[in-house]
């Protein structure tokens, strides 16, 4: 039978901390196995993400805060912590931690505006907040009213916008990436069919050998049982008390039958003396017995 390795949670969760290093740079371990901060740098900008584990991880999803706050439809509102992450929204246990971060790192890298330290900083013109805020769609921020009205209009140029979007790739690869691996966890399912058909056949056949040994354990018991109440020393003194009896009434019968004429003097003598010594054998037996009895209950009691 092969044996197969079974991961711990801590084995789990140690792996995914694994992939968190091993798709990004720059990664500070805050605290041991449960806060990590991974530097960034986008438009000449230094940010940071806190990746906070809770216990449950990985079978409840990462807490990941941005530092410093920007505008993005991924962080929660009034808040720097990310929640509109892909990876994040279709988070799973098989989920690469690595890649989730990897992908958000990406899109802040690509939608952060350029602030230089003349004046862009202090940009607060509608194009530039319109700027900031269409990160879904960047490219649409380029086009005139007519260009975006047409595409309004215009299913095929909508397809094609959402088929080269980088967030709906990024999207489609961990869609497929999660189906690789619930297909490979099916076949591996698939594969183990017969072992455990093999098992659930050696465990009926065990569960009738059992029946069978049971069967035959009270068989034996039942006559272990017999034999005990056949060979009870109280019994087998009722027995020598009864067969002594049984002896001396031989006797006289013979010795009734020797008085009538019946039988001639050397039959008399050999049966009479047969029947007197057997019973005078079994009653010593029976009082030697007896008297063996009354010492061991006056030893128990």
């Amino acid at each position: 039978m092969l044996q197969r390795t079974y991961l711990t949670e801590q084995d789990i969760r140690k792996r995914q901390i694994d992939t968190l290093k091993i798709f990004n740079d720059n990664v500070t371990e805050i605290n041991e196995n449960s806060e990590y901060r991974v530097e960034f740098e986008a438009n000449g900008r230094n940010f940071s993400l806190n990746v906070v584990l809770n216990p449950e991880f990985p079978n409840e999803k990462p807490n990941i805060f941005i530092n410093p706050v920007i505008s993005h439809p991924w962080i929660l509102e009034n808040s720097n912590q990310v929640i509109g992450a892909p990876g994040l929204i279709n988070y799973t246990p098989h989920s690469d931690l690595g890649r989730v971060v990897q992908v958000i790192i990406r899109e802040f890298q690509r939608s952060v505006p350029h602030i230089s330290h003349e004046d862009k900083s202090t940009d607060t013109s509608p194009q530039s907040t319109y700027s900031t805020q269409s990160l879904m769609f960047p490219e649409l921020s380029e086009l005139t009213a007519e260009e975006l009205q047409e595409i309004f209009y215009n299913p095929d140029l909508q397809d094609k916008i959402l088929e080269t979007n980088p967030l709906l790739l990024e999207l489609d690869l961990e869609t497929e990436e999660l189906m690789t691996s619930i297909e490979e966890i099916a076949q591996e399912n698939i594969k183990k069919q017969q072992m455990l058909d093999d098992l659930k056949t050696d465990v009926l056949d065990r569960i009738s050998t059992i029946v069978q040994m049971k069967m035959s354990f009270e068989e034996l018991n039942r006559k272990h049982q017999k034999l005990s109440e056949m060979y009870d020393p109280h019994r087998i003194r009722d027995c020598l008390r009864e067969g002594a009896f049984k002896a001396d009434e031989d006797a006289e019968m013979i010795a009734e039958q020797f008085l009538l004429g019946k039988i001639p003097v050397e039959t008399f003598i050999a049966k009479f003396a047969e029947k007197r010594a057997l019973g005078q054998a079994r009653r010593a037996r029976e009082e030697r017995l007896a008297h063996q009895l009354a010492q061991l209950d006056k030893a128990t009691t």
